[in-house]
């Protein structure tokens, strides 16, 4: 997709779709690494990826590309990747929602913070809509990820509209209805973490969808808050 496309998706719609962003011989690699492809399917996915090389030199590759495109800014920093992993053994659907939590290294006080919590020993924070705005999401499938997978469905335009109630985003999908996102391996979801999206149980039996879900960031996210990790 010509990088003006892809700048104009993600301003108008809140995500792109970058098809074949890695060749199909590089998504097979990254999907070869042990905690990946040796993962038991009962497993349905890890918080903590970026911690390990290989992680952190994919999440700099995809940084240099993002950037080239127009789509993230060249000082940008990776600051979580989670696998997602659903198959016939852990299935299951996500309702409609926003991403609001983000990893930070410690918890500060600050009213405009809130909805603190912890994620496999990392403390998370809800921070202003402001914050989340500079926020970009890029999903990298490493399996193909078609209609019976499971795939996201999101409210296009929907990330303009800042924060959500529960009420107010069911009426935003009624009056703008949903898009499906389809992928095959390689490529690349790009995505807002305020566009709202849900997604459905997989219904075909022998599939498998793995998702590598990065979050980028600025480097100094403010608030007096610092990311716990930021490569």
């Amino acid at each position: 997709m010509p990088t003006a496309d892809l700048h104009d998706s993600l301003q108008r719609r809140g995500f792109a779709h970058w098809p074949g962003a890695l060749a199909p011989e590089q998504a097979a690699a990254v999907a070869a690494q042990p905690l990946l492809a040796e993962a038991a399917d009962t497993d349905a996915g890890d918080r903590e990826l970026l911690c390990e090389p290989w992680c952190g030199a994919l999440a700099a590759r995809l940084r240099e590309r993002l950037a080239a495109a127009g789509v993230l800014a060249p000082d940008a920093v990776a600051v979580q990747c989670t696998l997602f992993r659903k198959s016939a053994l852990r299935n299951w659907k996500v309702t409609l929602h926003q991403d609001l939590s983000i990893p930070v290294a410690a918890a500060v006080a600050d009213p405009r913070l809130g909805a603190w919590s912890r994620k496999q020993g990392r403390p998370f924070v809800q921070p202003p809509a402001e914050l989340l705005q500079r926020l970009l999401a890029v999903r990298l499938h490493l399996d193909d990820c078609g209609a019976g997978d499971g795939p996201l469905r999101v409210v296009a335009g929907s990330h303009r509209h800042g924060r959500l109630d529960a009420a107010a985003a069911q009426a935003l999908r009624a009056a703008e209805g949903e898009t499906e996102c389809t992928a095959d391996r390689g490529d690349l979801l790009i995505m807002r973490p305020l566009l709202l999206h849900a997604s459905s149980k997989a219904t075909r039996p022998e599939g498998r969808r793995r998702v590598l879900h990065f979050l980028f960031g600025p480097r100094e996210p403010g608030y007096s808050l610092h990311w716990s990790i930021a490569l």
